[in-house]
Parts: C-alpha cells; sequence; structure tokens
C-alpha cells in the first residue's frame, strides 16, 4: 500500500512563496510507486487541499478532507513551510495532538532552532563558536554607542525569528543601526543584531540515511550582493560552488559539527548548518530546520554530487518520520 503524503506549505509569513517553491519540487520528483502525495497550502485564513483541480478545507480536527461521502486522510506529512507556523513548533504542536507523523523535529526543537539568540546562547555554552550578540524586544531602550562597543562594526541587524534573509541588513556605519532595527522589527517582535565573523561562508546539509547520518558535500557560497540576502539565495545573485573547494581538514570540521548538532538539537528529516570559516575557527550562523528545497536551493544540490536524487532525498526525508 502506498502511503499518502500530506505535502504541506505555504504559511502565514512572507516566505510562503519560497515554500510553495520548495512544494513544487516535492511534487514533482516525488515516488509515486511508494507514495500517494498531496499539496496541502494553508495561510492564516484557510487550509486546502488541492486535490483532482479542486481546493477542498482541510477538517483540522483530524488533519482530512471530504470528498462527497468519501473522507481522505493521510499517513504522514511533509513539512516544507518556511517561517512560522511551520518552522517554529506551531504546526509540529498541532500535529502532535492529533498523532499525525511529520518530517521534522518536534516542537522544542523547532521552537529552539528558529529563535537564533536562544540557539546561538545554547550552541556557545556546549563549546561552538557563534557571533557576539545583542538580543532588543520591542519598546527596550538601546544605545547605538554601546552596541557598536560591544558588537564592532559592522554588525547584522535581522528579525530574532525569521528567514531567507527578509528584513535583515549589514550595517557599516553607527548612524544606520536604528533604521535597520525599525526595518527588522516589522517582521518580528525581537531583533538580534551579531558581529561581523569575517571568511568564507559555506553550509552543509544533513539527512539520516540507512540508520546513519550523512553529512552531505559542502557547499561555499560567494554572493554577488554584501551577504548572502534574499536575492542572492532565490535570485541567482550568488555563486554556489558544490563541493566547496576547502582544505580537506576544514570540510571533515564542519561536517563533523553539522552531524553533531543533529544530534545534540534532537534533529529529524533534513537540516542545513550554515558557517563562516574565519582564518581559524568555523562559527555557526544558523541551524535551518526546513531548508530550502526547491530546484535551485542547495540541499538537492549536494545529493546531487553525492549520487543521491531529488527523488531519493525526499524518500530519506518521509521515512524519517515513520
Amino acid at each position: 500500500m502506498k502511503k499518502r503524503i500530506a505535502v504541506v506549505a505555504g504559511g502565514y509569513s512572507e516566505e510562503a512563496l519560497v515554500s510553495l517553491k520548495s512544494a513544487d519540487m516535492i511534487m514533482n520528483n516525488i515516488d509515486r510507486d511508494s507514495y500517494d502525495p498531496i499539496l496541502v497550502t494553508i495561510d492564516s485564513t484557510s487550509w486546502e487541499a488541492q486535490f483532482e483541480d479542486q481546493k477542498i478545507a482541510i477538517d483540522k480536527n483530524d488533519f482530512s478532507f471530504s470528498m462527497g461521502k468519501k473522507k481522505i486522510t493521510f499517513d504522514g506529512v511533509f513539512i516544507i513551510v518556511h517561517g512560522t507556523p511551520g518552522e517554529n513548533g506551531i504546526l509540529q504542536g498541532y500535529f502532535d495532538l492529533i498523532c499525525m507523523p511529520y518530517t521534522t523535529g518536534d516542537v522544542f526543537n523547532m521552537s529552539l532552532t528558529f529563535n537564533k539568540a536562544a540557539c546561538n546562547d545554547l550552541l556557545r555554552n556546549c563549546g561552538y563558536n557563534t557571533a557576539k550578540n545583542v538580543l532588543l524586544r520591542k519598546n527596550d531602550n538601546y544605545s547605538s554607542s554601546e552596541i557598536v562597543g560591544k558588537l564592532g562594526l559592522p554588525i547584522f541587524v535581522k528579525p530574532n525569528q525569521g528567514g531567507s534573509s527578509i528584513a535583515t541588513a549589514k550595517v557599516t556605519e553607527k548612524e544606520a543601526i536604528h533604521k535597520a532595527i525599525d526595518s527588522a522589527f516589522t517582521a518580528d517582535d525581537a531583533v538580534i543584531l551579531e558581529e561581523f565573523i569575517g571568511g568564507k561562508e559555506y553550509t552543509v546539509g544533513v539527512i539520516m540515511k540507512e540508520g546513519e547520518l550523512l553529512a552531505l558535500p559542502v557547499t561555499e557560497i560567494i554572493s554577488h550582493s554584501e551577504f548572502f540576502d534574499y536575492e542572492a539565495k532565490y535570485e541567482g545573485k550568488s555563486d554556489e560552488i558544490t563541493p566547496a573547494d576547502m582544505p580537506e581538514n576544514q570540510r571533515d570540521e564542519i561536517q563533523q559539527i553539522s552531524k553533531e548538532l543533529y544530534t545534540l538539537l534532537d534533529c529529524r528529516g533534513m537540516i542545513r548548518v550554515d558557517f563562516l570559516m574565519n582564518k581559524k575557527n568555523p562559527f555557526i550562523i544558523e541551524v535551518n530546520t526546513v531548508p530550502g528545497f526547491s530546484e535551485a536551493s542547495i540541499i538537492p544540490q549536494q545529493g546531487e554530487a553525492c549520487g543521491i536524487s531529488k527523488t531519493e532525498l525526499i524518500s530519506l526525508v518521509i521515512e524519517s518520520c515513520f
């Protein structure tokens, strides 16, 4: 019997468009001999199954929908919602309540990794290198001079809980900090400011294969912009070199760290860990627990580089939830 899988995409944030592109890749490449996929799109007003050229409302009592007198249920869920509610634990809590298997980490894993300040503090306390930061909440008083005194210049200003580099800025002058903070507050109620770490940027995907963690080949990211922003990520304004041309010891180190983080943070399915490598040490930028998965995304590139097709990658992620 084929497993019926809901590919859940969309979401409540500006990352919804990216999520839908990832869902298209999954629907186009999933192994239909093993799985019966149905796209389910969600937004703040509706959850709908895309079935036989119709949009049918999802019954949230048990995550099902009806075609006439026939009730259609699912065996599992491929969560590909970037941002809220799929990347911060909210959707996972719902599926836990109705005992529905899903492809990501649990509520705690997702909420922790989505909170940049909390995750970086934990990783730093566990001995990993992360950038020094300052966390601001709305209505907090702050001094640009004090921030520069602690973090130096340039600094990165980001929504504390957000992705795809939306409302993120690299600030090189003290006078520009206030504007960047205001912009980040449009995307979240908390803003994180991080010190600049010079060096090359790398990223590593990790999946579970045959009961063992597999770190995929490393990708070097060379942005055409000042940093790996939205345009660089999704509009082709970057070079992504897979496998990265880097010293073997550095490659092994960040692959090993990525696998350690998968276990430490109790991840599931696929993750991607972003690094900056300065002259001596790798610094963890972010742990992405619902990484981009479109035709142009990095994880499929890394899979191809080590002989894993998109179809096999999708199957590995799905089977992680059973």
